[in-house]
């Protein structure tokens, strides 16, 4: 649903569950968007319900889903979008049900869709500059690529599913059909998405992966730099385009596009996956190196276009150790998590940012460990880990690495001093309850585990970067 700002406020509820409505952010066919407040921390959030007479539908239509499978879908969004921690995907704070209303609690992001970006410019007859639409491009691609690693296909990506924030970053949203490595809301056969941005795979009904995501990205990039849509007419005629034909290259529509904008939007809208960017980090890596050879031939004089973008808009995130996998970091998120709550992924992607190898990480995230039980059962999965990756000569060094993680962890001690000082320039964001959140963020924490605690409770709005450079806190 899209977020859009509108004055009609007819039976706006006060309360929903704890939080307090203030007015409706967008309505839909489904369900309607509040922006509301939760009163235990003062935070704005949008508040996205389903109207309650579709949730006591117990029939199949054929133009929208049952009541159980709406409800289903929500739970789905809400595990989904959950489990992801990034800056440029929304983030969910809750999910509940109240008087027959199901409601999540995202975050709220203020701005406009891609969507409603590309209308603007279409009634006034302009384009989306072509740096800007890369840059956006390049921070859905990170997100995406975050989301795969964790396996959330998101299986809906499209210009309404993307939020434009006034600070010009891109923020995925909407993660109510996604397919999860432990759910499907879908059986084989079972078209899910939205026909114009829907992948060959999603219309043929079979299994689908990563680079569905990639196929559908690729078509918001070729709306973004032409205005058009490549695919469109009926259900009928756009499920035989995607299908079965290539639309015309970029340039054809807007003559000043370079050729290696054509020759990336072919390969990434190519109809068999195979054909198309292996990854959403592989195909970041080639915007980047596209990035650059357009800022090369950018006219220093030609500022009508656009500013050039800063380079570090584009940067590809560090990239892991080679005996980092995927699967490894998600352990390590997990078993940490039992820990120190939702925290931990945050921990392990910096710590993984910094790591040299596996042992490396290990010391660094040893230091957030409560007790030496935790950190002996911490050294047995690393030497499985060694074993399982062909490194299985080096458990010695792994009992010294966790020795010096547990040696920091205990000599390293929390001054109430600076408890107190952080206490304050929390409740700057915060209020009051500053006090209770920074008791409960010092708790069996280190000062690096305490600061990421306090910015982990920080709203959405706040830089979190500059919150912990205030309290001495290198950000990664």
């Amino acid at each position: 649903m899209d977020y859009e700002d509108t004055s009609r406020t007819a039976s706006l509820p006060r309360q929903i569950g704890r939080y307090q409505v203030e007015r409706v952010l967008g309505r839909g066919a489904m369900g309607t968007v509040y922006l509301a407040t939760d009163p235990h921390i003062q935070r704005q959030v949008a508040l996205k319900t389903i109207h309650s007479a579709l949730l006591n539908d117990t029939t199949d239509g054929a133009d929208r889903p049952s009541g159980s499978e709406l409800t289903e879908r929500f739970l789905n969004e809400a595990r989904a979008a959950g489990r992801l921690v990034h800056p440029h995907i929304v983030s969910v704070f809750d999910y509940g049900e109240t008087d027959g209303v199901a409601f999540i609690a995202l975050e709220y992001v203020p701005g406009e869709t891609l969507a409603q970006r590309l209308a603007r410019h279409a009634r006034s007859g302009s384009a989306i500059p072509v740096l800007d639409a890369l840059s956006w491009f390049a921070q859905l691609l990170d997100a995406l690529s975050y989301a795969h690693e964790l396996g959330v296909i998101h299986r809906d990506i499209k210009p309404a599913n993307l939020l434009i924030t006034p600070r010009g970053d891109c923020k995925v949203t909407d993660f109510g059909i996604a397919q999860l490595d432990t759910v499907r809301l879908t059986q084989a056969g079972m078209m899910i998405g939205t026909p114009s941005y829907m992948s060959p795979e999603q219309y043929a009904g079979g299994k689908i992966d990563a680079r569905s995501d990639l196929f559908s990205a690729g078509v918001v990039l070729y709306e973004m730099l032409t205005g058009k849509c490549p695919f469109s007419g009926t259900s009928a005629a756009m499920m035989h385009q995607v299908i079965n034909e290539m639309p015309p290259p970029p340039s054809s529509h807007v003559v000043d596009l370079p050729a290696e904008l054509d020759a990336m939007m072919m390969k990434a809208i190519a109809k068999r996956p195979e054909q198309r960017f292996a990854t959403a980090l592989s195909w970041r890596n080639a915007l980047l190196v596209l990035h650059d050879t357009l800022n090369d031939r950018l006219d220093p004089d030609h500022t009508v276009i656009a500013a050039k973008l800063p380079r570090q808009a584009l940067e590809p995130l560090p990239v892991a150790a080679s005996d980092l996998s995927t699967r490894f970091l998600a352990t390590l998120e997990e078993r940490l998590a039992s820990h120190v709550g939702p925290i931990a992924s945050l921990l392990v992607r910096r710590a993984a940012s910094k790591a040299t190898d596996s042992r490396a990480l290990a010391a660094q995230l040893a230091r957030h460990l409560p007790d030496d039980a935790a950190r002996r059962e911490w050294g047995s999965m690393l030497k499985q880990h060694l074993v399982d990756s062909g490194q299985g000569s080096s458990f010695q060094s792994v009992s010294r690495t966790l020795a010096a993680g547990s040696a920091h962890a205990v000599t390293t001690t929390l001054d109430p001093a600076h408890i107190e000082a952080a206490t304050r320039q929390l409740a700057v964001h915060v209020g009051p309850i500053a006090r209770i959140v920074a008791g409960r963020a010092a708790r069996s924490a280190d000062r690096a585990t305490f600061h990421a605690r306090l910015a982990d409770a920080l709203p959405p709005s706040v830089d979190k970067e500059m919150f912990l450079r205030a309290l001495g806190e290198s950000p990664t």
